[in-house]
């Protein structure tokens, strides 16, 4: 029976004995990821949280979203961060499927690049910007952690990234978006209405806060969509759950 090393308590004696050894491994290491659909691809250690390479990072998520990831899709992989998920995608949809995925930080990029250069995939493309209502260039926070930066307007920090307006890029239209942009995704939402209307993907989701769960659950009901949480509860009203995602309603109640 395989560990959920993910699902350990690090607060706990017994999780922070269990966990002691990751520690030992020096940053630069290259993994090999151990379950899951990249089982076999390559990580670099230090690039995120250890349960990424051993798999078992964000289960709960991962089955979810491999519910609806197929062989051949378009998925757009937003907030990428170093690219689990989108080594995870890159499998999944094989050869005759296309992940865009998008990355605006550059540390994060820095580590996406070396992953798909690791594993050699060819069905990646990397957009370095930070997707939002408009079309431009916006401050981005440099000091909240590895994996939390995010677009601000804090005059006090020195980075500007580009940003883009899912709605104004020609690319191949998706069939699956997963979002996790640090509270940016109310501002994506609204940018992509055309693509979320005319295309109809089925959207995972990651809200940050009161305002999110509230705006963008009125959002994608408007577009029609039904939202669950991500053990297929049906959520009614707003999301009551950090990590919701929205299929359009006609496809959900065929499935029922």
């Amino acid at each position: 029976m395989s560990v959920n090393w993910s699902g350990i308590n690090r607060r706990t004696i017994v999780g922070r004995v269990m966990r002691a050894p990751l520690g030992l491994i020096p940053p630069s290491s290259i993994m090999t990821i151990r379950r899951g659909p990249a089982k076999g691809m390559r990580w670099i250690a230090g690039s995120s949280t250890h349960g990424c390479w051993l798999g078992t990072y964000e289960l709960l998520r991962q089955e979810a979203i491999l519910r609806f990831a197929k062989p051949g899709m378009t998925i757009f992989d937003i907030g990428a961060q170093a690219g689990f998920y989108t080594l995870l995608f890159s499998r999944v949809v094989g050869p005759s499927g296309t992940i865009v995925a998008f990355e605006p930080c550059p540390i994060e990029s820095q580590h996406l690049l070396a992953h798909l250069s690791l594993n050699a995939i060819s069905n990646v493309r990397v957009i370095s910007a930070a997707v939002s209502a408009s079309t431009g260039i916006a401050r981005f926070t440099v000091d909240a952690g590895k994996t939390e930066n995010s677009l601000c307007t804090d005059s006090s920090s020195p980075l500007f990234v580009p940003t883009v307006q899912l709605d104004e890029l020609e690319l191949p239209p998706p069939h699956l978006i997963k979002m996790d942009i640090e509270g940016a995704e109310t501002l994506a939402l609204k940018g992509a209405r055309n693509v979320i209307s005319e295309r109809r993907p089925v959207i995972f989701l990651a809200l940050h806060g009161d305002a999110p769960r509230r705006d963008c659950s009125e959002l994608l009901r408007g577009q029609n969509y039904d939202l669950f949480d991500l053990s297929g509860r049906s959520i009614e009203g707003d999301a009551d759950t950090d990590e919701i995602y929205a299929v359009p309603a006609d496809v959900a109640r065929r499935a029922v």
